[in-house]
């Protein structure tokens, strides 16, 4: 019985090598000890590199207003903060300390500039001289601009002109460019300083925090989840599965966008992705890809 036995084994052994990968993949799957995993198509979408900055707004140029002689007092103020100015417009009138009146010796302070009004220190019976600091601080043009700090990594994306979304704490998302971008740093920090100039109306107020975007580049390509991407010392890894098996792929990764990444070589549109790499699955190991529709939106 032994040699018949015998026999059979070895050509039930033989049929198993004979069977190409891809029937023994297809009964992989089908077993009770297979692991089932989560895979995604990969697709085409577009990302953006964007630079985050922070910092507070403040007058793009500013104008002081006071006395052009010593010896008066202010008589009349006729502006506020916050008041919108033009030239010329009389802010104040001044008499004489010495009690002097009327029209010969009244002095009228007129701003040099339109803008808006940022601060006034001109009270009726009080001296009016530079000593005490101007009488009126204006924001010429009504131009405000966002002061902000950069990570020294981002600050080289920047340039220019570049177009910037700045929002304003407790406003609504403002249009703005990048006026000036400083070369030097804090050596501490290491942050950067960046000025961006905004297109803003008259409720922006000196000293508001603010949060600006700067989009830095913008590409089209095949996108997978983040977390289908697994680092190892010398590669990076995207796993998925083909032929019901494991296969490991070397890839190259790109701009990051939410919870996505560019994967520019190594993965290819509608491959099926495993949507969490990790340790739990190798290279040829056989699992059940359990297909999931996942969302890919760009940030």
């Amino acid at each position: 019985m032994r040699r018949p036995l015998l026999r059979l084994a070895s050509a039930l052994a033989a049929l198993a090598l004979s069977c190409p990968s891809g029937a023994r993949a297809a009964g992989d799957e089908g077993r009770a000890d297979v692991l089932s995993v989560s895979v995604t198509r990969a697709r085409s979408m577009c990302f953006e590199d964007r630079v985050e900055v922070t910092g507070t707004l403040v007058p793009r140029q500013q104008a002081d207003v006071g006395p052009e002689r010593e010896g008066f007092k202010v008589t009349q103020v006729l502006a506020s903060p916050l008041d919108e100015v033009t030239a010329g417009q009389v802010l104040a009138r001044l008499q004489p300390l010495d009690g002097g009146s009327g029209a010969a010796t009244s002095v009228a302070v007129r701003s040099p500039v339109s803008g808006i009004l940022l601060r006034s220190g001109a009270v009726v019976g009080m001296p009016a001289s530079s000593r005490l600091g101007p009488l009126f601080q204006i924001v010429v043009g009504g131009d405000f601009d966002l002061q902000a700090e950069v990570p020294l990594p981002d600050l080289k994306k920047l340039a220019t002109g570049q177009d910037v979304t700045v929002r304003p704490l407790g406003l609504p998302e403002m249009a703005a460019k990048v006026l000036r971008v400083e070369s030097g740093a804090d050596a501490a920090s290491q942050l950067g300083r960046v000025r961006i100039g905004l297109f803003a109306g008259g409720e922006v107020r000196v000293g508001t925090f603010a949060r600006g975007v700067v989009v830095v580049a913008k590409r089209c390509g095949v996108g997978v989840p983040y977390s289908a991407v697994m680092y190892e010392s010398d590669a990076t890894i995207v796993q998925v599965v083909s032929d019901g098996r494991i296969e490991s792929r070397q890839v190259a990764v790109g701009l990051l966008s939410g919870d996505n990444a560019e994967i520019r070589s190594g993965v290819g549109e509608a491959d099926r992705v495993v949507v969490r790499a990790g340790p739990f699955v190798r290279e040829g190991d056989p699992v059940k890809p359990i297909e999931i529709k996942a969302e890919i939106k760009a940030k």
